[in-house]
């Protein structure tokens, strides 16, 4: 039996799941945020998790990868869901997917033009 060089496969399994690892710490990222949002800033966990939410999306080296994997997780489920390869037969899926990328983009755009003023 061959011998496995054991650093090439832990090297493989770190590329092949560290999209995985980017897409939990955004997810978890946009959850203490939204904790910080429906707690308020009088709930002594809502205000600490508004600061740690605000300190971390302040270094965008820290978030850019987790973002860009998102949106490539976004864009490969929507492409799943377009009717040639729809494994549901409902157009929600679609929908909501999309939904889903208006909010985030509407945030982005109007929302953050308005801090901005």
């Amino acid at each position: 039996m061959p011998k496995v060089d054991l650093s090439f496969v832990t090297g493989a399994l770190r590329f092949l799941l560290r999209p995985f690892g980017y897409l939990a710490f955004v997810l978890a990222l946009a959850s203490l945020s939204a904790a910080a949002k429906l707690l308020g800033e009088t709930h002594e966990l809502g205000y600490f998790s508004d600061r740690l939410a605000a300190m971390l999306w302040r270094y965008p080296e820290v978030t850019r990868k987790g973002v860009q994997t998102a949106w490539v997780v976004w864009a490969v489920a929507f492409l799943i869901a377009l009717p040639p390869l729809d494994p549901l037969a409902t157009p929600w899926d679609e929908v909501v997917l999309g939904a889903a990328a208006m909010a985030v983009l509407w945030r982005r755009t109007v929302v953050g033009r308005r801090v901005e003023r």
